[in-house]
């Protein structure tokens, strides 16, 4: 919790949610395994929705209220859900996935037997830059 009270200034705000903290941690939990379905994707979703509610802490007037619940619902939800669209658009793959890429090339193009003489780790790179378009820092 003192990574997130270390985003808010004023001590009226750091305990405000504190007590925000502590009574919708759970419930924000099972909200993003609900839609994750995935224990550690669950917390990782429920941090950066806690570092929302940090950001934000002054947007929220009474901490334990209905008007809060829903703003942490939905925060909550909305951030399970961009992890969940970014997971489906890119999905992870570790290089024993990609292991054994079985190529074939029939054509006439002048670059293609170069690639298929290249070393094993250099093909899965061109592979998942190309073919599944992850981006270089992703691939790294």
């Amino acid at each position: 919790m003192l990574v997130y009270l270390q985003l808010i200034e004023t001590a009226e705000d750091r305990s405000k949610f504190e007590t925000v903290y502590l009574n919708y941690k759970d419930a924000m939990y099972h909200i993003a395994y609900k839609i994750l379905n995935h224990p550690e994707d669950a917390e990782d979703a429920v941090h950066q929705a806690f570092v929302k509610v940090a950001e934000n802490i002054t947007k929220i007037s009474e901490p334990v209220c209905p008007k809060t619940s829903r703003y942490i619902v939905i925060i909550t939800e909305t951030t399970a859900i961009d992890m969940l669209r970014r997971k489906t658009r890119h999905p992870i793959l570790g290089l024993d996935e990609v292991k054994g890429i079985q190529v074939e090339y029939d054509g006439d193009d002048v670059l293609a037997p170069h690639i298929l003489q290249l070393p094993d780790k250099q093909r899965k790179v061109l592979w998942l830059k190309y073919y599944h378009g992850y981006t270089s820092h992703e691939i790294a």
